[in-house]
């Protein structure tokens, strides 16, 4: 299969398979100029041929875009021709409930110019007997019973409609997608997919989207697809892939990673919006707590959190409101050991204990678009290479470029192990020329069959050693988020989500009191004082290929302090411009001193004195302009501009000199 042609267009593919104009208008105005490898491959075998389609595509591929513009092309040609038949045509199941309202907003933005003949409904509300379920469960109802022409849902939230007799959807549908197959076969919706696929029309066009394609996808290709295409696409790009991804890793001690982080954030090692990923709800939190200490705005995206709150969480991200999100894996997440949560749980109410429940059908790792990341970071080391790939993912989509740093930690076999099967997996990087590879095959003579590639990610060449100054801090900010403090910020979140919530908004409105009486109590219940001083970072702490610049500005300031002649003064320097001739070597005063007998001749005595009265002279000018020149040259301004002693003016004890007559 040949590559993506570099000068190929949206438009003038659009034109060769036929789309609608008006949906080629809202491709335009969503700013996309070419279509992806993904997009190009697949619009025409979809469109032309109609042809079953299993793609493998990388995240941030455009997959979405390449199933939903057949699928609205093909209801807009029959809209056309029936504009007054209303049925469910298209169904879309993706394993996450996020995933259903991003892939309803794509939707939504290429129905701009036709939203008056396409209809769509997105079954994302959860699941349950509480009161607020049973009215997502009522809307939902309402919304089907329009017949909406395109469904996105969970196979489980369908599955629920299906068996209540909902919908029907055995005659009208023409089109299947499951995107993200395999992980919707990891979240255990296999059977689910079955029982609707019962309830589908024998004869329908489907798509199976993937990033990977496991053992186990074969049987719900078997159920989905007949005769399919099938696209391995990133194998085409050859091995060496054209990406912008760079993937590092770091070995280092466990107790080293909040001084890793710390350092890599602080001196902008890491700069523009990241994603950390941990392994853990309770680790989430340690680090979001680790981080507030030092002014750093974070936010914490777990299962835990109602759906609406997760949605508001990834909009105020994308948007830019804060910088960095700590997210814990669906797959790790949900294998969790919750014997400490359950202690935690028996001591709150029973209320919070609910809102501690996990959601089956969260998913943050894959699929969803989060803008523009600029590095993800896995504090904690993924417990897969899938998973690792699935991680990474979430930045240097569409073209643009992302770093991964992954923090391995050296007393982990484990973590060594799965390291080695993620560099399997994941595709080579052209050796620099001044790796250690290289050297070695120089060194050994053996150029011809040295290595040319190296596996990724590659390790990270830092010193620990280099930063040590600043373990101090990190190791006091570390011991202040305890076991206590997180199980409180966790109870804080819970009582944000009350005050957030819809059910309740009402009863607030009749209740201010209890609303003043919670939002003091999210007040009183900050787990630590966030310190001032922990902002900024001290100059003296940065390694030293910081300090150069500012080392050089404090020479220049001090090279600077010369006179008008370019050269160093020393008028003010005593130990160059002292006169000791009046004082001998013993330290006593000179032979001017009047306890002294005077042993010398007369001529000398005379030389003498005239040599002490000078000295007067010379003390006395000295007593008018203090001990030396002034430093700062305002002796010699006064003198210039004949002001002071340098006036002219009579001095007081002084007697005017008669001029001569006739002056």
């Amino acid at each position: 299969m040949s590559l993506l042609d570099p000068s190929e267009t949206f438009s003038s593919l659009a034109e060769n398979v036929g789309l609608d104009v008006r949906l080629i208008k809202a491709v335009q105005r969503l700013g996309h100029v070419r279509p992806t490898l993904v997009q190009a491959k697949c619009l025409p075998l979809a469109l032309t041929s109609g042809r079953d389609l299993l793609v493998r595509a990388k995240t941030g591929s455009g997959k979405t875009l390449a199933y939903c513009l057949p699928l609205l092309q093909k209801i807009i040609l029959a809209k056309d021709s029936n504009p007054k038949d209303h049925v469910v045509r298209a169904v879309i199941l993706v394993p996450t409930r996020e995933l259903c309202v991003q892939v309803h907003t794509t939707l939504q933005t290429l129905v701009y110019y036709c939203n008056d003949i396409i209809s769509l409904a997105v079954l994302s509300a959860a699941r349950g007997k509480t009161e607020k379920a049973l009215q997502d469960l009522a809307r939902q109802q309402a919304m089907l019973r329009d017949r909406p022409d395109v469904i996105v849902a969970t196979p489980a939230g369908l599955l629920t409609h299906l068996q209540a007799g909902d919908v029907d959807l055995k005659t009208s549908v023409e089109t299947l997608v499951v995107d993200e197959a395999d992980l919707v076969l990891s979240f255990g919706y296999s059977n689910d997919v079955s029982e609707i696929m019962k309830s589908l029309p024998k004869i329908c066009q489907g798509f199976l989207m993937s990033a990977t394609l496991s053992p186990e996808l074969n049987s719900l290709k078997k159920i989905v697809l007949h005769s399919p295409v099938v696209l391995k696409l990133e194998q085409d790009e050859g091995k060496h892939q054209k990406g912008e991804l760079t993937q590092f890793y770091l070995q280092l001690p466990k107790k080293d990673k909040n001084l890793m982080i710390y350092v890599f954030l602080k001196l902008g090692l890491l700069k523009g919006k990241g994603i950390f990923f941990v392994n853990s709800t309770d680790g989430g939190y340690r680090l979001k707590l680790f981080l507030e200490q030092f002014h750093i705005r974070s936010s914490v995206l777990n299962a835990e959190l109602p759906f609406r709150s997760r949605l508001n969480i990834i909009e105020q991200f994308n948007v830019g409101n804060f910088d960095y999100l700590i997210a814990t894996d669906e797959s790790t997440d949900a294998n969790e050991k919750e014997a400490d949560d359950d202690k935690d749980d028996n001591e709150e109410e029973g209320n919070e204990k609910k809102g501690k429940k996990k959601d089956e059908e969260y998913g943050v790792s894959r699929g969803l678009d989060f803008r523009n990341v600029s590095f993800v970071m896995n504090v904690d080391f993924p417990p897969s290479h899938l998973s690792y790939s699935h991680r990474v993912g979430r930045t240097a989509r569409g073209g643009a470029k992302g770093v991964a740093l992954s923090l391995v930690e050296k007393e982990s076999q484990e973590q060594h192990d799965l390291l080695a099967a993620v560099q399997e997996d994941q595709p080579t990087v052209p050796l620099g020329g001044s790796s250690n590879e290289m050297l070695q095959a120089a060194t050994a003579g053996d150029m011809e069959n040295r290595p040319t590639d190296q596996p990724q990610p590659t390790p990270l060449d830092f010193d620990l050693l280099e930063v040590e100054g600043f373990r101090y801090r990190v190791q006091d900010v570390s011991r202040a988020v305890t076991r206590t403090a997180v199980k409180e910020t966790r109870a804080a979140e819970l009582r944000a989500e009350i005050l957030n919530s819809d059910r309740l908004q009402s009863h607030f409105e009749e209740n201010p009191a209890d609303l003043q009486l919670l939002r003091h109590d999210r007040v009183a219940t900050h787990i630590s004082k966030v310190q001032d001083h922990l902002k900024f970072v001290p100059k003296y702490l940065l390694p030293r290929g910081m300090q150069v610049a500012d080392m050089n500005r404090k020479r220049k300031r001090r090279r600077g302090r010369k006179g008008n002649d370019g050269l160093k003064r020393s008028d003010n320097d005593p130990l160059q411009n002292f006169d000791g001739g009046d004082v001998n070597l013993d330290g006593v005063a000179g032979d001017d001193d009047e306890d002294m007998p005077d042993f010398s001749p007369a001529g000398d005595q005379d030389a003498k004195r005239q040599k002490a009265e000078e000295g007067e002279k010379k003390l006395f000018s000295t007593s008018l302009s203090g001990a030396g020149k002034s430093t700062a040259g305002r002796q010699a301004w006064k003198e210039k501009h004949r002001k002071g002693a340098f006036s002219g003016k009579q001095r007081k004890g002084e007697k005017k000199k008669k001029q001569p007559m006739g002056i």
